[in-house]
């Protein structure tokens, strides 16, 4: 090989090595880098071997610098981002963040829900979240201190009233609290129920949710009332109710009419009438729950 045709040669070698050396020492300079690799303890010949996926870690969690919350997050997946671990291999995980982390403590009694029919603005809410405001009539103030003995009783409430007066709210806090302390809670939004019942009743899954209201530590029937009346749902609940009565399991209810108005619900269903169904299942309930009257203002904005 002649002199010319060695000087045009490119140098590759050289140029890669000086390329890697530029990568490394950037990633050795980048703050969230060193702070990985501390907290990770990931040995520094790691980062060398590795520089590629070092790399697209820091690409990855780019969008999370400067977040303040979850809700502005601009990850694909919401509150998770690209992680790194090492046990003696490099290996790449996902992580979930801080505002993640919380909001999952927050949560974690929600594992004690064997079923829960509730939105996620109910999924956190206690009795100390009660906010009573001056134009909260005396009523409304009794009715909730007669609520909160009940539950610390262990005795079960039947929360009747019209639309948006916090039935549904207060039931939840009772729900949440059972599970924070550790108690197994299903919380029916029993329309919904009455459904599930009619589509799953093949699949065994409508037999499996029957169980879990039978043994729940607390059961709430939440919207009773509202659900298109059958034979076999009145079956059901009557089962449901029978087993919590003779095992005094605490069970509370929610409906826009009283104990009346119910069981004349109760009574009809596409066939006719069935008095007789009607008032073992309000007898149960009586025995189960006491009536408490939520009434006045629509308090729909107070919680929200």
């Amino acid at each position: 090989m002649s002199d010319l045709e060695k000087m045009n040669l490119p140098e590759t070698g050289s140029s890669d090595d000086a390329l890697s050396s530029r990568r490394y020492e950037s990633l050795m300079q980048d703050v969230s880098v060193k702070k990985l690799i501390l907290q990770k303890k990931i040995p520094e010949e790691q980062l060398k071997n590795n520089l590629y996926i070092f790399e697209r870690w820091r690409k990855e969690v780019e969008p999370c610098r400067g977040c303040k919350s979850l809700s502005s997050c601009r990850q694909k997946k919401k509150g998770y981002h690209m992680g790194l671990a090492y046990e003696g291999i490099l290996m790449e995980t996902m992580e979930a963040c801080p505002y993640e982390r919380e909001r999952e403590s927050r949560l974690s009694h929600m594992d004690n829900y064997l079923i829960a029919d509730l939105g996620e603005a109910y999924q956190t809410v206690v009795f100390q979240d009660v906010r009573l405001e001056s134009n909260d009539d005396k009523a409304y103030y009794r009715a909730v201190m007669e609520i909160c003995q009940l539950y610390l009783n262990n005795k079960g409430a039947y929360l009747y009233g019209n639309m948006g007066t916090g039935k549904t709210w207060l039931a939840a806090c009772a729900a949440n609290q059972t599970a924070m302390d550790g108690g197994k809670v299903a919380f029916i939004h029993y329309p919904s129920f009455c459904d599930r019942q009619a589509r799953t009743y093949f699949t065994g899954e409508s037999r499996a949710e029957e169980e879990r209201c039978r043994y729940a530590d607390l059961l709430v029937v939440d919207d009773i009332g509202a659900e298109e009346v059958t034979a076999k749902n009145r079956m059901v609940l009557l089962s449901i109710l029978d087993h919590r009565m003779q095992n005094h399991r605490m069970t509370w209810f929610t409906g826009n009419g009283d104990f009346t108005m119910l069981q004349n619900h109760l009574r009809y269903d596409s066939k006719g009438e069935d008095t007789a169904a009607a008032d073992r299942i309000i007898e149960r309930i009586r025995v189960l729950a006491k009536p408490v009257l939520i009434d006045g203002r629509d308090r729909r904005n107070t919680y929200k």
